[in-house]
C-alpha cells in the first residue's frame, strides 16, 4: 500500500507509532480483526436489548424534528411537534401490570365495547386500492354527502351502511403516505384491510358471507363495486321496487340478482341470492371457463340455458327438473344494458345507467356523477345528532405515533360510540398551519379544530392523541352533573357562568389543555379568538396554545367562566404516575415519543374492561 493512499500521512507518525513503518501491514489486520469483533459484539448486544425491550421492527422513540412530512403532499411539511409536547411533560410511564410486548407485533383489539345485530336494507362494499386516497374521499362526498367529518355518522340508518373493501399494499411505514392513510382511518372509521391484493367479486362475497355475518350485519341488498366504477343507488332502489312488485310465485325480494356478464366490476345481489350461490359454488364455477369470470357471472349465464331448455324441451319428466332448478336460482333482473363503460365522453352514457366501469380519473368521476345527476343518500338515523362530541388529533406530525395513533382514535371513538356522543378527529386545521403568513407550531391547530366542531354541540370534550380512556363507564353528564352540584355557587350559577373546564396538575405550573370540556357559547369563541390573538405564544416553547391559555385564564372577563381544578390528578387528566384503578382517562406524555407508553396504555384498557385490574403505573 503506497503512503498516499494510508489513513493519515505518513510523514505524521514515526516507525514506532501503530501505522508507523514495516509494521503498518500486521498492526492494520490485527486493528481490522478487532474491529469485527467489536461491531459483532454490539450488534449482538443490541440484538439482546430489543429482545427485552420489545423494539425489535419498530424504533419510534428516536424520532426528530428532521423526519417531516415530505412536500408535495396534502399534509404540508413542517416541523415535527409531538402531539402535546407543548407542555411540560413528566417522564415516560409503563403499567407495572403489563407485560412487555413488541409495539410492532401487537394489534389492540377492534372494539372492547359490545356490539349489537344490525340488518340494513342496502349494504354497500367498495372495493379501494389501498392507495387510493382521493377517489375514497371523493365517493364519500359523492354518494354520502359526507363533505368532511365535523358532524360524524356515528350510527348508521337501518336503511343504508357502506365500507370500503380495502385491497393491496399499504403506504410503507415511516412515509408521508402511511400517515396520511392512517389518519384517513381515524377521521372515517370505514377501512376494512383485506389481505388480498387485488379487486375480486368474488372474494368480495365470500367475505360477506362470513366476516360481516360474523359480526352480526345482515341485509336484503349487496351492492358491491371496485374503486373505479360509479353506481347509481337511487336507480338500483327505484329498479329493485318495481321488480319485487313483479315477483312470481315462490320468490321473495331478496332472490333478486342484477349483474352484466360484460361488466364485472359492479353487482346487485339479494341475501338470499349471495347465500344460494355461496353454498353451491363449485357447482357453478366452471361454466365459463374464460379467465376473470365471476361467479355470480356463471350463476346468470346457467339461468339463461335454463330458461333457453324449457322453451325447447317437451319431455314432462325433464321439464319437471328444469322447474325445479329454477326455483332454487335467483331471479335475474334482466335489464343488462344499463351496466356501461366509461368511453372518455359523456354523452357516451345512456340514459338510467346504473353503473359506469373503468373511470380512473377523479375529475371523469365528478362529470359522470352530474351528468346522471346522482344525489348523496343521507346514512344517519334522523333525529341521532350528538349534544356532546368527543374531539381530537388525527394529524401524525412524524413516524412517532405512526402505529399507534388509529388504535388511540378508535379507543375514544368506541367510548363515544358507547355513549351515543360524536367522535371527531380532526388534522386539516394542524396541516393549515405550515399556511399561514405568520407561521406558528402545528400544535395551534387543535385551537382552530375546536373552533371548527364547538358550534356543532352543546359541548365538547377535548382529548389529545396520546390521551386513552381506561374508564369508559364513566359518562361525559355525569362528570357535568358532579361539576354542576359542587360548584359553589350552585348549579344555575355554573349553568349561567362556566363555559370552560379545564385541570392543573399537581405541581404544574400552569393548566393541561390535553384533556378539557368547553361549553358552545359566545364566550367560548370569544375566549378561542383571544387564544388566536396571542402572538407571543406562536413559537413559544414548551407551552404554546396552552400557555396563551393559561394567561387569558389570568384575566377578568375570561378567569370568571372557567372551572380551574387546581392540584387535580384523577378526575379526567391524569398522567401515568398518579394512576389509581378508576380513573378515567390516562395521558400518555412522556418528554419523548408516547408511541410505546399509548400502546401500552391501550393494553391496559383492554385488561380493564377484560375484568383485570391495572394498579398503577410506574416510571420507566
Amino acid at each position: 500500500m503506497a503512503g498516499s493512499e494510508l489513513p493519515f500521512p505518513t510523514n505524521t507518525r514515526t516507525d514506532n507509532s501503530l501505522f508507523g513503518g514495516a509494521r503498518f501491514g500486521r498492526k492494520k489486520r490485527t486493528i481490522f480483526i478487532l474491529l469485527l469483533v467489536a461491531v459483532f459484539f454490539v450488534l449482538w448486544f443490541n440484538s439482546g436489548l430489543d429482545s427485552l425491550n420489545g423494539t425489535q421492527d419498530v424504533d419510534t422513540s428516536k424520532q426528530t424534528k428532521e423526519d417531516t412530512l415530505d412536500k408535495g403532499t396534502s399534509l404540508p411539511a413542517q416541523d415535527v411537534e409531538e402531539d402535546n409536547k407543548e407542555s411540560i411533560k413528566p417522564k415516560q410511564d409503563t403499567a407495572k401490570e403489563i407485560e412487555k410486548t413488541p409495539t410492532s407485533k401487537y394489534t389492540p383489539p377492534t372494539t372492547i365495547y359490545k356490539t349489537t345485530p344490525q340488518h340494513f336494507k342496502y349494504f354497500m362494499v367498495i372495493a379501494s386500492r389501498a392507495t387510493n386516497l382521493s377517489r375514497r374521499q371523493l365517493i364519500r362526498d359523492t354518494y354520502f354527502g359526507l363533505h368532511d367529518n365535523v358532524e360524524p355518522c356515528m350510527k348508521r340508518d337501518k336503511g343504508l351502511n357502506y365500507l370500503f373493501w380495502v385491497y393491496g399494499d399499504i403506504p410503507a411505514s415511516k412515509t408521508p403516505e402511511r400517515r396520511l392513510y392512517e389518519t384517513e382511518k381515524m377521521e372515517y372509521n370505514d377501512l376494512e384491510k383485506v389481505d388480498k391484493t387485488a379487486y375480486n367479486q368474488d372474494d368480495i362475497l365470500r367475505w360477506a358471507e362470513t366476516t360481516l355475518s360474523d359480526r352480526g350485519i345482515t341485509y336484503d341488498f349487496l351492492i358491491v363495486q371496485d374503486g373505479y366504477s360509479l353506481v347509481h343507488l337511487n336507480y338500483i332502489q327505484q329498479t329493485l321496487q318495481a321488480e319485487i312488485g313483479q315477483l312470481p310465485q315462490g320468490k321473495v325480494a331478496t332472490d333478486m340478482a342484477w349483474v352484466s356478464p360484460d361488466n364485472k366490476n359492479a353487482l346487485v345481489a339479494g341475501s338470499t341470492a349471495v347465500k344460494k350461490l355461496m353454498e353451491n359454488e363449485d357447482l357453478y364455477k366452471d361454466i365459463i371457463t374464460e379467465e376473470g369470470s365471476t361467479l355470480m357471472v356463471n350463476y346468470y349465464e346457467f339461468s339463461r340455458s335454463i330458461s333457453v331448455q324449457l322453451n325447447h324441451v317437451t319431455s314432462k319428466k325433464e321439464v319437471s327438473r328444469l322447474k325445479a332448478l329454477v326455483e332454487d336460482i335467483p331471479l335475474f333482473i334482466s335489464e343488462i344494458n344499463r351496466f356501461s363503460a366509461w368511453e372518455n365522453h359523456v354523452e357516451a352514457i345512456p340514459d338510467m345507467t346504473i353503473a359506469v366501469a373503468n373511470i380512473y380519473q377523479d375529475a371523469d368521476f365528478t362529470s359522470i356523477a352530474q351528468a346522471l345527476s346522482l344525489g348523496s343518500a343521507s346514512l344517519c338515523k334522523p333525529l341521532e345528532k350528538a349534544s356532546i362530541a368527543v374531539v381530537t388529533s388525527s394529524f401524525i406530525y412524524d413516524a412517532c405515533m405512526e402505529p399507534s395513533a388509529s388504535f388511540a382514535a378508535d379507543n375514544k371513538r368506541q367510548y363515544a360510540l358507547a355513549h351515543n356522543y360524536a367522535f371527531v378527529a380532526r388534522s386539516a386545521e394542524f396541516a393549515q398551519q405550515a399556511l399561514r403568513s405568520e407561521k406558528r407550531r402545528p400544535v395551534w391547530g387543535k385551537i382552530d379544530a375546536v373552533q371548527k366542531v364547538l358550534p356543532k354541540y352543546d359541548w365538547i370534550f377535548w382529548m389529545d392523541m396520546d390521551a386513552v380512556v381506561l374508564n369508559p363507564d364513566q359518562t361525559v353528564q355525569t362528570l357535568l352533573d358532579q361539576f354542576r352540584a359542587d360548584f359553589p355557587e350552585g348549579p344555575r350559577a355554573f349553568e349561567s357562568q362556566i363555559d370552560l373546564v379545564i385541570s392543573k396538575p399537581t405541581k404544574d405550573k400552569m393548566i393541561n389543555a390535553g384533556v378539557f370540556f368547553m361549553r358552545n357559547t359566545e364566550w367560548s369563541q370569544k375566549f378561542l379568538n383571544a387564544v388566536q390573538e396571542s402572538k407571543e405564544w406562536y413559537n413559544k416553547g414548551p407551552s404554546y396554545e396552552q400557555g396563551a391559555m393559561w394567561d387569558l385564564l389570568q384575566q377578568p372577563g375570561f378567569k370568571e367562566h372557567v372551572l380551574l381544578l387546581e392540584d387535580d390528578d384523577h378526575t379526567f387528566n391524569t398522567f401515568p404516575r398518579f394512576y389509581t384503578p378508576g380513573d378515567f382517562i390516562v395521558h400518555f406524555a412522556p418528554d419523548k415519543c408516547p408511541n410505546n407508553a399509548v400502546l401500552e396504555g391501550l393494553r391496559a384498557a383492554h385488561k380493564i374492561q377484560k375484568g383485570e385490574t391495572v394498579t398503577s403505573f410506574e416510571e420507566d
